[in-house]
Formats: structure tokens, C-alpha cells, sequence
């Protein structure tokens, strides 16, 4: 099968990249032909949308895209000009050098941000067949993850409330620059360009509501994305978070769910099972508002003054002040995840927002470890319905009992190392090939 994927590159980091480039080595290593388009951005301001072929990746076959759409990541849409500008799409000379060398019969699409949207009616008309995974919002929520800009969630994008959102976001030739591979690759040097173009540019924003032609600007996005979508063949769904969110948005439209993962995903349950004491308790994740680490402090501490004491937090991720009953450990390397979560009793992953996957989860289930998820993580598709929480009360709840008989922790764990409750990425393999053969 000759495969492309669309994301946003090898050298970048996230969930998202991760499940599409171990995919796609696992395709390629699995004998399909498998190519990667990505978008990169320039130090130079480019005059045309070009498609350069810059090598191989663990089988792969890669080709960059520069001079096309910006890739705003988490830094919203400052004009929805710099997206529905003709003067971004590749020519048709272009788009047919390109699918005339790539020739694919399915091409998987990881996001938006970015995307070269003209090759889809050439492609299709070339019988190929179009999937969409659903890692971000990006078509639904020029800000990716629907959340508004002061850190809390969305409640219902507004053409008004995107207009507000989107603000402050920085100019086009920042995100240009921003998304540059090398200087991806050399991060330390983001700081003059973020400071000269991102700050130095920045219009004087008030408070007062968008005027009524960026208020029609962010409507024709909104269109522009909706009739992406009706463009695919089918939707991957990767948890039922994004089932829900994305049927509400795109009724009637064909899709399915299935539970990602990625290459590091692999059987690390211990033969002997421990329960420590005091309760080891771990966050992963930064202390931002919407992955409720405010939330989870402000429940510990409730239950604390109750006399529930014989717990300890490790918060990796992010600093703090520690207290006899959390230490925080600051930002560590992806392999040190696994230390950490050997040593763990249970994890904890209370996000607020409507997170599409996260993979700690999958991480802490294949290392043996309990995990009580908030039933906004779409990761939750892998963990047992007693151990999914909705809200503060909930995880108040769930925690008042197990802090009061950890007996169900150590049952848990002897349960999840009979059990086993992950994907690797073989079994994920087969099921996405029947799943294009489905599309």
C-alpha cells in the first residue's frame, strides 16, 4: 500500500508527531511505501509554495512544503487572510509533480495546521482515498485546543469569541520563523525572533468587542474548515472525546474510533507488585489551569484535613514550592518517564480541558500503573470505568476511597499486570490497515 502521511515533522516533538511518525516507520517497516509531507517554515520570506524532497526517516520518504499556510501551533490566528490568501496554495504544476511522484492510495491527514488543502480534489480525482485523524481542533478552534486565551475551556466557539481569542496572536512572519526547522532544531535562538517580531509588532488590543469585518473573517474560516472535513473519506476518531466533539461539529460525517499509541508503547508491567508507604501519587503534566493540578492540590489538601495524610504527590512536569506532602521535580527527559512511573502507586491525570488522547496514560497502564483519569481525557477508552472521575467532586470522591483502603490500589496493579489494558503499536498497525481498507 503506498501511504502519505501529512504532520508536522520528524523534529518536532508532541503526541501528535509521535503517533504519526512511529505510524509511519511501522508502515514502512511493514513493507507499504510510505511518504511524509510536512510543513516548514523559512527564515527567508517565501515568494511561492514549493515542495522539496529532503530524504528518508526510518523508511520513510519525507517532503517539505515552504511558502505555504502558516502553522500557528498554540499561538492562535492573528488575520484568517494569512489562511485563505490563494497566494499560499501550490500551483497545479506543483500538486501534480508532487502526487505524479508520490502516487498514494491513501493519504492521512494529522492536522490541518498548515495543510496544503489543494491537493485534495486532485487527489481524490486520482481515487485517493482521504483520512483524517482527530489529534487537535484546528478547523474547529484556529487556538488548536479549545481553550480560550485566559487558560480556560471553551464552551462553544463563536465567530465572535474567535475574533476576541485570536487578538494577540502573533504576525505571520513570526510563525514563519517560528516554524523554521532549523531553528526548531536550535531552539535558543527563538528568543530574538520572538521578541523582535512577536512583541515588537504587536498591535494595542482593548478589551472592547471585534469589529464586525475580523468578526466575518473568522466565519469564512469557519467554512473554509467545515467544508475541509466533508472532504474526507472518513474521520479517525482517536478516543470518544473527539467522537463527540467532532460529530456535534460535523453531523452525519463517516468515522470511527480507535485508541492510538506509539512505538515506546511496549509490555513494562513488573512481575512483583508493590503498594508503598506512604501512597506514592504522581502528576505528570505542566501546572497549567486546564490539566488540574490546581484542582488535584486544592482536593489533596481538603482531604488532608480530614486526616487522610498517608499519601505522598510527585509533580513532574512543572515547579513549585514542596511541602512535607508534594515535591516538585521540575521538567525531565523522556526517559526518565519510565523511572518515574516504576516507582508510582498511582496517576493521576485530572485535566479540565477536552483532552484528545494522552498517551501518559497508555505509559503508566503499560508500566502496570493504576491511573485515575477525569472523563475529559480521551485516553480514558483504556481505563476501567471505576477509575474515570467527572469534576472536582468526583475526583474528591474517588480519592477520599482509595486514600481510605489502598487495598484497592494493590488490587488494581495485580489486576493490570494479568491484564493487559494498552496498544502496541503491531496490534494498532493491523487495525489501521483494515481501517483504510474500510474508507
Amino acid at each position: 500500500m503506498r501511504i502519505l502521511h501529512y504532520f508536522l515533522g520528524f523534529h518536532r516533538q508532541g503526541g501528535l508527531n509521535r503517533y504519526a511518525a512511529d505510524l509511519a516507520m511501522a508502515q514502512a517497516k511493514a513493507g507499504d511505501e510510505v511518504f511524509a509531507l510536512y510543513p516548514n517554515g523559512s527564515l527567508f520570506p517565501q515568494k511561492r509554495a514549493k515542495i522539496h524532497e529532503t530524504g528518508t526517516h526510518g523508511g520513510v520518504r519525507c517532503f517539505s512544503l515552504t511558502g505555504g499556510r502558516c502553522v500557528p501551533v498554540l499561538e492562535g490566528i492573528r488575520e484568517p487572510q494569512m489562511i485563505l490568501d490563494p497566494a499560499k496554495e501550490l500551483s497545479g504544476d506543483e500538486i501534480e509533480r508532487f502526487l505524479q511522484c508520490v502516487r498514494p492510495e491513501v493519504f492521512h491527514i494529522h492536522t490541518w495546521m498548515g495543510f496544503p488543502e489543494e491537493l485534495l480534489p486532485i487527489a481524490k480525482a486520482h481515487g485517493t482515498k482521504i483520512i483524517y485523524t482527530t489529534h487537535d481542533y484546528f478547523g474547529l478552534c484556529p487556538m488548536v485546543n479549545r481553550l480560550k486565551e485566559d487558560g480556560t475551556v471553551c464552551q462553544g466557539a463563536s465567530d465572535e469569541a474567535c475574533s476576541f481569542c485570536n487578538r494577540r496572536a502573533p504576525s505571520e512572519r513570526y510563525l514563519e520563523l517560528r516554524n523554521a526547522e532549523t531553528l526548531i532544531r536550535l531552539k535558543s535562538l527563538l528568543l530574538l525572533p520572538k521578541k523582535f517580531l512577536h512583541r515588537r509588532h504587536e498591535p494595542v488590543y482593548t478589551e472592547a468587542a471585534p469589529d464586525r469585518v475580523s468578526v466575518k473573517s473568522f466565519e469564512k474560516l469557519r467554512e473554509h474548515y467545515l467544508a475541509l472535513f466533508q472532504k474526507c473519506d472518513k474521520l479517525h476518531f482517536n478516543s470518544p472525546v473527539t467522537q463527540a466533539i467532532f460529530s456535534d461539529a460535523l453531523p452525519g460525517s463517516s468515522g470511527e474510533v480507535l485508541a492510538i499509541t506509539h512505538g515506546g508503547i511496549a509490555d513494562y508491567r513488573p512481575e512483583k507488585v508493590v503498594v508503598h508507604e506512604p501512597l506514592r501519587l504522581v502528576f505528570i503534566g505542566p501546572a497549567k489551569p486546564y490539566k488540574g493540578l490546581p484542582m488535584l492540590l486544592e482536593v489533596l489538601r481538603q482531604l488532608h484535613s480530614e486526616g487522610l495524610v498517608r499519601w505522598h504527590l510527585d509533580v513532574h512536569g512543572c515547579e513549585g514550592v514542596n511541602s512535607d506532602s508534594v515535591t516538585y521535580h521540575g521538567s525531565f527527559q523522556g526517559d526518565q518517564e519510565w523511572a518515574i512511573l516504576r516507582d508510582a502507586d498511582l496517576l493521576l491525570v485530572p485535566s479540565l480541558w477536552d483532552e484528545t488522547f494522552g498517551f501518559v496514560v497508555a505509559e503508566a497502564l503499560c508500566a502496570g500503573v493504576p491511573v485515575l483519569c477525569s472523563d475529559k481525557v480521551g485516553a480514558k477508552i483504556l481505563v476501567d470505568e471505576q477509575w474515570i472521575f467527572a469534576g472536582k467532586e468526583g475526583l474528591l470522591m474517588k480519592l477520599r476511597d482509595v486514600l481510605s483502603d489502598t487495598a484497592a490500589v494493590l488490587l488494581e496493579k495485580q489486576k493490570l499486570c494479568k491484564q493487559k489494558h494498552f496498544v502496541s503499536m503491531g496490534e494498532h498497525l493491523s487495525a489501521m490497515r483494515e481501517f483504510y481498507r474500510g474508507a
